[in-house]
């Protein structure tokens, strides 16, 4: 075995092959093959941290002992204390070390994608109309099976596809608009990492090639803005971060704010938490993935972290995906709205009889308070047969 054997692109095979071929020195690797010092030593690093996540290291190979789907998350180490005492010392990745990891993973992501330059405006369009489209819970990176599931089979390809394809009816049926919102309420893809697992470490169904389901998310949400770009002048994108990828969704957000850095039609929130705000004529949208707090908590921490905000709008909205179904609850000064997901259960859902319609909604807003327009794009549920008929 080899950090070879761990390369998942073309360009980290070349740079790890380098690295082997001079001795292990980054500086003549990097030199031999035109790459940027920076560059070079980021790739080392992050193969380098997935080799160890399946027990690789320079100095030891211990991946015969970590099974398929699984990661290293520490190790034990047999030794003696200085009175001879036999003791097991116990280790754990560090979490400031794996945070600094994870964002040189999108660094090496952005690497080569330029930036799209800003477009002059070019219509006259209603300012007094707020068109947003909600993504629901997309689960990028899923794997489901039909025969298991009693739905339709999903995957990477399968979840961007059917996304894409309701972009564009919504957009079709959207108005035009001064000002457009996208927002996308979380569980965007189904792990948190390239382990098959969610933030808080639950084993799920995936696609392993976790480089591919990122590029993916980047290039459907990079579909979805610039679709609404053809009906809004300008897009407010705001991501809100699941208990499926809380990682994953800033990187996603970083993403895309590299893309549109010299785009100023486009303004991507910068919210590092799980709370966001938007204002908007006499609209207060608050944003949450919904799994941390209840509606009714809900209710109660918008007008305590926006006291002005909430005292200027007579109309006020929470954005809410985690449920899978769609659904409206009214509480006191504020509405709590729970938006469906496109992707049909996997196997645990399925497993504990949970399952819902498959839609995505666009809604356009009126300045003034209220909505002009509300609509829904579904896809008709696939109805299994019986395993026999006598």
């Amino acid at each position: 075995m080899s950090l070879l054997d761990y390369c998942s692109t073309d360009r980290q095979r070349e740079i790890i092959q380098a690295w082997y071929n001079h001795n292990q020195s980054a500086v003549e690797a990097a030199k031999s093959i035109g790459c940027g010092d920076s560059t070079f030593r980021t790739v080392l690093h992050n193969v380098r941290i997935r080799a160890a996540a399946k027990g690789f290291t320079l100095y030891f190979d211990g991946s015969r002992f970590v099974d398929e789907g699984h990661s290293l998350i520490g190790k034990s180490t047999l030794t003696k204390d200085d009175e001879g005492n036999t003791v097991w010392i116990k280790t754990k990745a560090d979490q400031i070390k794996k945070d600094k990891a994870f964002r040189a993973f999108v660094q090496e992501l952005c690497e080569g994608v330029k930036p799209i330059k800003s477009k002059p405006k070019t219509s006259r369009r209603k300012d007094e109309l707020l068109s947003t489209i909600i993504i629901g819970d997309a689960h990028l990176g899923m794997r489901a099976d039909s025969e298991e599931t009693r739905d339709r089979d999903f995957d990477t390809s399968i979840a961007s596809r059917e996304i894409k394809e309701a972009i564009n009816e919504l957009v079709e049926r959207s108005p035009e608009c001064r000002t457009g919102m996208l927002v996308q309420v979380g569980d965007f893809t189904h792990s948190d990492g390239s382990s098959p697992f969610t933030t808080k470490g639950t084993l799920v169904d995936v696609d392993t090639r976790f480089e591919k389901v990122m590029r993916v998310a980047a290039q459907t949400m990079i579909f979805a803005i610039d679709r609404m770009l053809t009906k809004c002048d300008t897009i407010q994108v705001a991501i809100a971060r699941g208990n499926h990828d809380s990682d994953t969704a800033l990187a996603v957000q970083l993403i895309l704010e590299f893309y549109y850095s010299k785009e100023k039609r486009v303004n991507i929130l910068k919210s590092k938490g799980f709370f966001h705000y938007l204002q908007w004529g006499k609209w207060l949208f608050g944003i949450h993935h919904g799994d941390k707090v209840k509606a009714a908590k809900l209710a109660q921490i918008m007008p305590r972290d926006m006291p002005a905000a909430w005292g200027e709008s007579t109309h006020r909205l929470w954005f809410v995906g985690h449920f899978h179904h769609a659904s409206v609850q009214e509480f006191e000064g504020v509405t709590v709205q729970k938006f469906g997901t496109l992707a049909p259960p996997d196997s645990w859902h399925s497993g504990q009889g949970y399952g819902s319609d498959h839609t995505m909604s666009m809604i356009a807003f009126k300045k003034d308070g209220g909505r002009h327009i509300t609509c829904t794009y579904e896809i008709p549920k696939q109805y299994a047969e019986p395993d026999v008929k006598i």
